[in-house]
């Protein structure tokens, strides 16, 4: 279950044929823990569509993207998705930081995920180096899940419902 407290944030990668893997977060600053609750891949999908599934899991969820995915990001945007300003940095360097941070925080209990998310769960089972390198393009949700923690200081909480309480008229007595 997840805390209406907790900030959420979501991780988008585009991969190079087309598909598009969408992760979202939600994380306890208390204890510091960040649970992985959905995830999903578009497979040659039109934006309209994936921009409803976005959206119907929350338009005010901030959605985290990579730079080299500015095109759809900017097209996404248009369709009302929350795209964050920045893009993230996902060079080598920046991949093998937020890799080990995620494998820490698993390693920890500080990173849990869902268990019915069998596509993550199974394409994590799957995700090796490629030449000692982080692979960037072969696991897409793991790569969204890394641009989702990379911008972790962007999550946001839900803001409260507004009052449907009309406010009274003031009226002034002469």
């Amino acid at each position: 279950m997840i805390n209406s407290a907790w900030k959420r944030i979501a991780g988008i990668h585009v991969q190079s044929d087309g598909d598009i893997a969408l992760v979202w977060l939600a994380h306890d600053k208390t204890d510091d823990c960040i649970t992985l609750y959905d995830a999903c891949v578009f497979r040659r999908e039109v934006l309209a569509v994936i921009a409803e599934g976005i959206n119907a899991r929350g338009r005010w969820i901030p959605v985290a993207w990579n730079k080299a995915d500015k095109d759809t990001a900017n097209k996404l945007l248009e369709r009302g998705c929350k795209m964050l300003r920045d893009p993230n940095d996902d060079t080598d360097t920046m991949a093998e930081a937020i890799s080990r941070d995620i494998w820490e925080r698993m390693r920890t209990h500080r990173f849990k995920v869902d268990r019915r998310l069998k596509n993550w769960l199974e394409e994590k089972e799957g995700f090796s180096r490629d030449k000692q390198k982080i692979p960037r393009d072969t696991f897409p949700l793991m790569s969204a899940t890394r641009h989702a923690i990379s911008q972790l200081k962007f999550a946001k909480r839900q803001a409260p419902p507004r009052s449907k309480v009309k406010p009274k008229r003031r009226i002034s007595i002469v």
